[in-house]
């Protein structure tokens, strides 16, 4: 739900500066809120060679999906990317453990994906295909999104074994604004600090709230449970996403959405139903 109600946040913020000033901000926060928990689960700072590997490949890639996720909701719609990337992420996900690591691919699997691939399609409107009109709905921001998100799932769960999941969030948040602070300079780094409380709330909402705790918990449910269970809670997003945009932002949902979102929540089902 906390990541449901990201997709708003991210809107709302996205209106105040750049997306990578907003990125870089929302790393550090997340950092400097993870920083206590550390302390108080009794883990320990340490990183290996091996584990930082790991950790390298998430924050990269972290960094690429926030920055696709924040440019992808200040032009396009909350909802809609919402239902897009979050659907798309498990299917990336199957498909990648298929393609590059030669895991099994059951037939339903197979169906699960055609039929994930063909949803997210009608969602992006291909039929009106038009590299500009894709950039200008955000639509091709989302899906960029989507397989940044989809790395990030696999390389977390074969992290497993190597280093415990807080430190694991902690690096990763901390190595992400490292990564993003570049890409932020240019930008009047102090300006947030002159920003109203409905910035402040919503930028809580989405370091704290969506990153801290929901990406963290994400991170857990990928090393105990295993990529592909982990992206299947995922389902539940879309929804919320939906939800949350038709509440806070006056969206309203196309008939092209909803088509393609079934199809695509059908798909991840599928994938993921034993």
């Amino acid at each position: 739900m906390l990541w449901g109600l990201s997709w708003t946040n991210a809107k709302i913020v996205g209106n105040y500066g750049e997306a990578s000033l907003m990125m870089f901000w929302r790393f550090l926060f997340a950092t400097l809120a993870f920083t206590p928990v550390v302390f108080l689960s009794g883990d320990t700072f340490n990183i290996n060679r091996t584990s930082f590997r790991y950790v390298l490949i998430n924050a990269i890639f972290m960094t690429s999906y926030n920055y696709f996720y924040f440019k992808g909701t200040q032009i396009g719609l909350a909802g809609t990317g919402g239902i897009l990337v979050t659907t798309l992420n498990p299917i990336f996900t199957a498909l990648f453990a298929t393609l590059f690591f030669h895991e099994a691919l059951p037939q339903k699997n197979i169906i699960g994906l055609l039929l994930g691939l063909f949803g997210g399609g009608i969602i992006m409107r291909l039929w009106d295909i038009d590299p500009n009109a894709l950039i200008q709905s955000g639509n091709l921001f989302f899906l960029f999104a989507s397989l940044s998100w989809a790395i990030v799932t696999l390389n977390t769960s074969f992290s497993k074994g190597t280093i415990s999941f807080i430190p694991f969030s902690f690096w990763c948040f901390l190595l992400s604004s490292i990564i993003s602070l570049p890409m932020a300079i240019h930008n009047p780094i102090m300006i947030i600090f002159t920003f109203d409380g409905i910035f402040w709330l919503n930028m809580m909402l989405l370091s704290i709230g969506a990153m801290a705790y929901g990406t963290s918990i994400y991170f857990l449910a990928s090393v105990r449970l295993g990529a592909h269970s982990a992206s299947a809670f995922i389902f539940t997003v879309p929804i919320t996403a939906m939800g949350f945009a038709m509440v806070f932002l006056d969206e309203m949902i196309t008939l092209s959405t909803t088509i393609g979102g079934i199809l695509t929540m059908s798909a991840v089902y599928l994938i993921n139903k034993k």
